[in-house]
């Protein structure tokens, strides 16, 4: 692989010298959907595109939306990747719209983090944790079960997992907490459903500018998030952030390449940068934990490391799933409509 792009790169540099001074290359268009310059994927399209002489272009969109748009153009295909929430992996490969591809890291990755056959990918992964402003919470919630205490009503900020990835991520966790999983959504859908009607959940949506103007005693979200909220705002608040005693889960966060990509060697050349050793610290220094991290493989220096959280919470606290194909989207909007929002 390393001597085919040093290949690559002198064929490139060859045609430069042939075309004569003052005579630029022409930059390709690397087109992708759901993936917007901000955090860390600034610096890996920055990166990777300047080895790949091309440029970056994204829309933004929702997972859904990026996969209904590889099907509706797949005769004039535009786009080239997604990043999308890890349910919409196996939708992807469902719709037939994922190129599959085992990328070059693919002996590294967890079997629970990618798809059999190449269809999708994880590259980082969220663990749903509390963030707890200390001016408005006494004592901080350690568990799930501490969001049950009557001191609590009216404190908790959560999205809805109808609309929001992340809410599903949460509700994922609580449903292991409480000795579910992806197949059986029962024991976390009574549980949101106690929740609600114990008062606890206060009705603003747990947003930054939410938190930062003092509304948000309590939210959840992920990890990654938390810490970098808990950074933007250590001046004015003081936040503290915890995962479950009781359990929560490594959600991962997918690539899907599309199948009718019009650059597809150029989308596989991306799905290796991602899971290289350079691809991996980009993502650990915006404080997501990068999948080789997890899985054991990557060596993350010990001043990336001294952001995140402590490393014994994630090996006594935080459960893994070995199928994401085992329950539906539609069943979760069902069950939160019928059950946990029912009076």
């Amino acid at each position: 692989m390393r001597m085919r792009r040093i290949l690559v790169s002198v064929a490139v540099l060859v045609a430069a010298l042939a075309a004569g001074p003052g005579v630029a290359l022409a930059q390709k268009d690397f087109v992708t959907y759901g993936m917007p310059e901000e955090g860390p994927w600034k610096e890996i399209f920055d990166t990777f595109c300047r080895e790949h002489q091309c440029r970056h272009v994204d829309t933004d969109m929702s997972s859904a939306e990026a996969i209904t748009k590889f099907l509706a153009e797949k005769a004039r295909p535009v786009a080239s990747a997604t990043e999308v929430g890890i349910l919409f992996g196996p939708l992807a490969a469902r719709q037939a719209v994922a190129l599959g591809y085992r990328n070059a890291s693919w002996a590294r990755l967890p079997d629970w983090a990618k798809d059999p056959g190449g269809q999708w990918f994880a590259v980082y992964a969220g663990v749903p944790s509390f963030l707890v402003n200390k001016a408005l919470v006494k004592a901080v919630p350690q568990s799930w079960q501490d969001l049950l205490k009557p001191e609590y009503k009216n404190s908790i900020a959560i999205n809805d997992p109808r609309k929001s990835g992340t809410a599903v991520a949460f509700l994922l966790a609580a449903t292991v907490a409480h000795g579910g999983g992806p197949g059986n959504l029962t024991p976390g859908i009574e549980y949101f459903k106690k929740l609600f009607q114990a008062g606890q959940v206060k009705a603003v949506s747990a947003s930054s500018s939410n938190i930062q103007k003092g509304e948000v005693p309590i939210t959840i979200r992920y990890d990654h998030e938390n810490l970098l909220t808990r950074e933007r705002f250590k001046k004015e608040l003081d936040l503290e952030i915890v995962i479950p005693a009781d359990g929560s889960l490594y959600t991962p966060s997918v690539i899907v390449l599309n199948a009718f990509s019009p650059d597809p060697a150029l989308a596989r050349e991306f799905a290796d940068f991602l899971l290289t050793d350079r691809g991996q610290l980009i993502l650990a220094r915006s404080t997501a934990r990068p999948i080789r991290a997890i899985a054991g493989n990557l060596d993350v220096p010990a001043d990336i490391r001294a952001h995140w959280l402590p490393e014994e919470w994630y090996k006594a606290r935080v459960k893994t799933v070995p199928s994401w194909d085992t329950f539906s989207l539609d069943e979760i909007r069902d069950r939160w409509t019928n059950e946990v929002l029912a009076r």
